[in-house]
């Protein structure tokens, strides 16, 4: 159990997260940042799946992995599916501080996170009442815990309304891509598509889903109005765009952090889910087609904008500011504003943006004052600071613009609205017509100033991306060119990567986990953690704390593809919340590097093949050469003394019988160069044919020394000759027979006479 006085340290919080980047891992893992590093905790995200996945498609079961940096880690949190359930309860079992987010586990102690799903889902299934549906669908993959609440919330809506669900109004997926959403919407095409609206569990199926049927010729939101869950790019950028459910998810793992730090300072957070606010986005394929709408829900109940604030111009920019731009500055256990929106210690970075705009409008409508040049700039950087939604401006502008209608029309009053819809007391300086100008010169500043700051992330996120590009392109270049040298020593980084980064690689070498250790391969931009290089961890103690980042994230990826799984890669960074997919770069860096990896060690096993095979090469031009000189010495023993060769392949089993061998034995010499040895074996005296087999085997199971034993020989015209056969034994490198040669000696007295006059006595009949 973690000291209740560990509050008087910086901490290191481990995150266990199946991948850490794109828009929901990613959005998860900056809000835990946010609510950790404000307290200067270290946070270190372990990704638990390999890096060479296909998209976002996880297996159903997390792979069964070692979890790295536990012993060093003061409390946990696990992002849906990273470990599987038995590891999960170990680790609650373990006394370590843990949250878990959006992964439903029986008999856990510890506390859940979800976004509202059933409140998100409870909004998304009313409005689309309200625009006259009752044939409402639901598309998704129900297996994955969220989207499981999600459609259980849909079914939940509808009856409340009196409307039964049918089976064949929910589309299922095999997953949450967009290839999944497009495959269902055909399906639903070709069953007849029983809906006029739908619900998404997620944008990805819904974008798929929405171009689907557009390439089928519907129209939507006529034919079939849509809204997904997420709020992702990817959704506003669809024709047309799409409504969504913006569950928060750096909310949530802000709320995670907020609990863990609540039970590593001993308070008392016991199970049960805890739910982060989520917000409906109605956008055109819902149905609003006179422009983007946005509903805060807490709980699933709606906060209707400018409720509780009047009626004001002024109220209603508060509300919609509120719902497009991120209060990333505040942490959630701070308080937040009143609804009047006041001034105070309480005063999120959204008031505070509301307060000076309204407030420079509200001057220039007071008496004709107008902000300085550095004025706009500052609030164009302060909009562009709080990270404005994709449709941000064109909620905005409308907002602006009704507060200057609001403001104009006061004109002709007593006094102009204050700030926030609060009168103004005394006396407007300055004739109607100079304010009236100087308030429109104003508001035009201001809208110009809020497109830079709306439009900033767009350029910055463009140049990201492009950046990003050619790195990857150089990263690329760099890793399929390097040497074992410079992979571990981590050369290959690209030039732009200022945080530190090591590797860890498994020993024994590119083994897995199985009973091995980490050993630190290569340290890049650490002084301290140079040191560490060649010092050995095993996976609970990695990474050291010296291998960590104290100013950004610390990202620790396993360097593994396909069965290969050499070790991890620790890199200190920021982490990427707008890509649309979990492939961000820091995976992708893990996977080359996984690749590169394998092809060193197949190139080195290359190498040692061609090593060998030359070698080989050697000894086999040796044999040769020797088999040769042999072959040429009983041949000329054969000549001189008419004794009968032959030659045992014993790697093919086959024998050359020289023609002496066959005119011995009144066989025809009919071109047959090799036979079966049975061609000799067979031709033994029955008496003889043990003691023969004897000799034969004692030869080539490695005996040594030379073969030369006396047998009888059945010749073609059924008599036995009495033979003497000598051979010897040519062996490999390894000292295994490969061949034996020998001649045969025909000791019958009158056959041998015969020969000797036929060799050497001239013939009497030639001239």
């Amino acid at each position: 159990m973690v000291d209740v006085t560990t509050h008087r340290r910086n901490l290191t919080i481990g995150v266990l997260s199946p991948v850490v980047g794109g828009f929901y891992f990613g959005k998860v893992l900056a809000g835990i940042a946010r609510g950790l590093r404000a307290g200067g905790h270290r946070v270190v995200a372990v990704q638990t799946y390999p890096a060479d996945l296909d998209r976002d498609e996880f297996p159903d079961q997390p792979p069964h992995r070692p979890i790295v940096g536990l012993d060093a880690m003061d409390g946990v949190i696990v992002v849906t599916s990273a470990v599987e359930h038995d590891v999960l309860r170990t680790l609650d079992r373990s006394g370590r501080p843990l949250v878990v987010i959006s992964e439903t586990v029986d008999a856990l102690g510890a506390p859940l996170v979800t976004p509202d799903n059933a409140g998100g889902v409870r909004a998304a299934v009313e409005h689309l009442l309200q625009h006259g549906h009752q044939r409402i669908g639901f598309l998704g993959n129900p297996r994955q815990h969220d989207l499981a609440e999600r459609h259980a919330a849909y079914e939940a809506a509808l009856r409340s309304h009196g409307i039964e669900p049918r089976p064949e109004w929910v589309y299922r997926t095999r997953d949450n891509q967009e290839a999944a959403g497009a495959a269902a919407a055909r399906t639903a095409l070709d069953e007849g598509l029983d809906t006029t609206a739908t619900i998404a569990g997620t944008d990805r199926n819904a974008v798929g889903f929405l171009r689907a049927l557009t390439d089928a010729g519907l129209v939507l939101p006529r034919d079939q109005a849509l809204i997904g869950f997420d709020h992702s790019d990817g959704g506003a950028r669809a024709r047309p765009r799409l409504s969504s459910v913006d569950p928060h998810h750096d909310r949530v793992g802000e709320l995670a952090a907020e609990l863990l730090l609540a039970r590593i300072h001993g308070d008392r957070v016991g199970p049960g889910q805890h739910l982060a606010e989520a917000t409906l986005v109605c956008r055109e394929s819902c149905g609003c087609v006179d422009g983007t709408r946005t509903d805060l829900l807490v709980d699933g109940v709606p906060r209707i904008a400018g409720a509780g604030e009047g009626d004001s111009a002024a109220a209603r920019l508060g509300a919609v500011a509120r719902a497009v731009l991120d209060d990333a500055v505040v942490l959630r256990a701070r308080p937040r504003p009143g609804p009047s929106g006041a001034a105070g210690a309480g005063e999120s970075a959204v008031g505070g943006w509301v307060r000076a705009v309204v407030g420079m409008m509200t001057d220039a409508a007071t008496d004709a004052t107008t902000p300085t040049s550095h004025s706009y700039r500052a609030l164009a950087d302060r909009t562009a600071v709080l990270r404005p939604v994709p449709e941000a401006l064109e909620q905005l502008v409308p907002a602006v613009r009704a507060l200057e209608a609001e403001l104009l029309g006061g004109l002709r009053r007593r006094g102009p609205a204050g700030p926030l819809g609060v009168a103004v007391g005394g006396v407007a300086r300055g004739r109607p017509q100079e304010r009236s100008r100087a308030l429109g010169d104003v508001t035009t500043e201001i809208l110009v100033a809020l497109s830079k700051g709306c439009t900033h992330g767009l350029l910055v996120r463009s140049g990201y991306l492009e950046r990003a590009m050619v790195d990857q392109y150089e990263l690329d270049l760099e890793l399929m060119h390097a040497d074992s040298a410079s992979l571990r020593h981590l050369e290959w980084l690209p030039r732009g990567q200022a945080g530190p980064a090591a590797i860890a690689l498994w020993v024994p070498p590119g083994g897995g986990a199985a009973g091995g250790v980490l050993e630190v391969a290569g340290v890049r931009g650490s002084a301290a953690g140079q040191r560490l290089v060649g010092h050995r961890y095993a996976p609970a103690e990695f990474p050291p704390r010296a291998l960590l980042s104290a100013n950004a994230l610390s990202f620790v990826i396993p360097v593994a593809f396909d069965v290969s799984d050499w070790g991890y890669l620790v890199i200190g960074g920021p982490v990427d919340t707008r890509a649309t997919s979990a492939r961000e770069k820091y995976n992708h860096w893990a996977a080359m590097l996984a690749v590169a990896l394998d092809q060193e060690h197949h190139l080195a096993a290359l190498r040692a093949q061609r090593t060998e095979l030359e070698e080989s090469a050697r000894r086999e031009r040796r044999l040769a050469e020797e088999i040769s000189a042999s072959e040429e010495r009983y041949a000329l023993a054969s000549v001189a003394a008419y004794d009968a060769t032959w030659d045992w392949d014993v790697a093919t089993g086959t024998v050359y019988f020289s023609p002496s061998w066959r005119a011995m034995l009144g066989l025809p010499d009919d071109d047959v160069k090799t036979a079966d040895p049975d061609e000799w074996l067979d031709r033994v005296h029955p008496e003889d044919l043990q003691a023969v087999q004897v000799a034969l085997a004692a030869q080539l199971g490695g005996a040594g020394g030379s073969l030369d034993l006396e047998h009888r020989l059945r010749s073609a015209d059924g008599r036995y000759l009495r033979v003497a056969c000598r051979a010897v034994t040519v062996s490999d490198g390894a000292g295994c027979p490969t061949r034996m040669v020998g001649v045969m000696t025909d000791r019958s007295d009158e056959r041998r006479e015969a020969a000797l006059r036929g060799v050497f006595l001239p013939d009497p009949s030639r001239p």
